[in-house]
């Protein structure tokens, strides 16, 4: 029997599979506040504490939400816009007593809290329920901190919060709607149908007014409420030549920043530390040498140019002299001008980008002039 010899007595070959470390942010899911199913309800499934994911509204019901639910009619209203989510976070506030009346909630930061532990979403809507001036103010704080992004809509006459110099949460003017008794459940939720219609979007490449919604009502405003949702930075829904969007200068923040930007920048922010992460984990070793800084900053450029690409970052343009002003640009430090002691640290510092915003256009001015020929 011959004797089969095998190529590893001669070369030998190993070869690891690296795999890029991934990043559980999102910037495309939204997360709703909800109360618990009515008691008794049947179900197969018990939601409790827990956060579920869900790719269309009728799976509430597998949970207990009846079709009447504000669960189900949040849930009918994110998946009807276009485009529509793939899917949408649940988590129910616990209630903590029943004795009393109204009941008795844990506080919205607790829930906030127990959903953020399961991760997976970036934007928060809480039920009708829960637009009180109380809840609203604790999960404007909440968001802040926690790097998230909070819709709310109101239907009276002023806002609801003296929380207004926040960059991580927006306002939608729901009421006035026409001929109607009461103000429909569904436009407690205009605020959830934009995020769910612009996450679909990549970051950097939406605006966030003048966007058709579906599954809500346009609202008819008076001089004065126009007036002052445009001076406090709230958004309205409503009809511009026979055209169901959402304001012109809509989009804001409470702080009077769009709110494009405000994802734009958490994208970017998590993108480019993902790419500098997988660089120093993929590799045995990055060298605290030029070559090795070199990298870091491709890495940089590589996210700063995606965010080019997609819209968020100005491109190259060039002013009346013909001179380049570029999108973006990038500073490292060189080897040499590190010391001992920083190389010894083993940490880089000084590595920083500067990039111009693309802005965009949602109001246009034209003047003209007609003449006799």
């Amino acid at each position: 029997m011959a004797i089969r010899n095998n190529l590893n007595d001669i070369v030998k070959v190993d070869i690891a599979i690296s795999t890029p470390g991934s990043s559980d942010e999102s910037f495309s899911n939204v997360l709703l506040v909800v109360e618990g199913p009515e008691t008794g309800k049947k179900s197969t499934d018990n939601i409790g504490t827990k956060v579920v994911s869900i790719s269309q509204a009728s799976e509430l019901v597998d949970y207990g939400f009846s079709t009447e639910s504000q669960a189900y009619i949040m849930a009918s209203v994110a998946f009807s816009q276009s485009p529509a989510p793939s899917l949408i976070y649940v988590v129910a506030r616990q209630v903590t007593s029943e004795e009393t009346d109204p009941v008795t909630y844990e506080k919205i930061s607790v829930t906030l809290d127990r959903a953020k532990e399961a991760g997976g979403w970036y934007g928060i809507a809480l039920s009708k329920t829960f637009l009180t001036k109380t809840d609203l103010e604790e999960a404007i704080k909440w968001t802040e901190s926690n790097d998230k992004l909070l819709g709310f809509t109101f239907i009276g006459e002023t806002l609801p919060v003296s929380t207004t110099n926040f960059f991580r949460s927006f306002a939608v003017y729901g009421g006035g709607v026409p001929d109607v008794e009461s103000n429909p459940d569904e436009n407690y939720y205009i605020s959830l149908a934009m995020m769910a219609k612009c996450f679909g979007y990549d970051p950097g490449s939406e605006t966030w007014g003048l966007k058709p919604l579906t599954a809500v009502y346009p609202c008819k405003l008076s001089t004065a409420m126009k007036k002052y949702c445009d001076e406090n930075c709230i958004t309205y829904f409503t009809t511009y030549a026979k055209k169901n969007v959402t304001s012109s200068m809509g989009g804001k923040v409470l702080a009077n920043e769009w709110i494009d930007t405000i994802r734009f920048r958490d994208w970017l922010k998590n993108d480019m530390q993902e790419r500098v992460f997988n660089l120093l984990v993929l590799n045995t070793k990055v060298p605290f040498s030029d070559e090795g800084i070199t990298a870091v900053e491709g890495k940089m450029e590589e996210s700063l140019k995606v965010g080019q690409k997609v819209g968020g970052i100005a491109p190259t343009e060039y002013d009346d002299d013909d001179n380049e002003i570029p999108g973006y640009t990038i500073t490292v430090p060189s080897s040499s001008s590190m010391s001992d002691s920083e190389k010894a640290s083993r940490q880089l510092t000084g590595c920083k980008f500067t990039a111009k915003l693309a802005g965009a256009i949602q109001v246009v001015n034209i003047s003209g002039n007609l003449v006799y020929a």
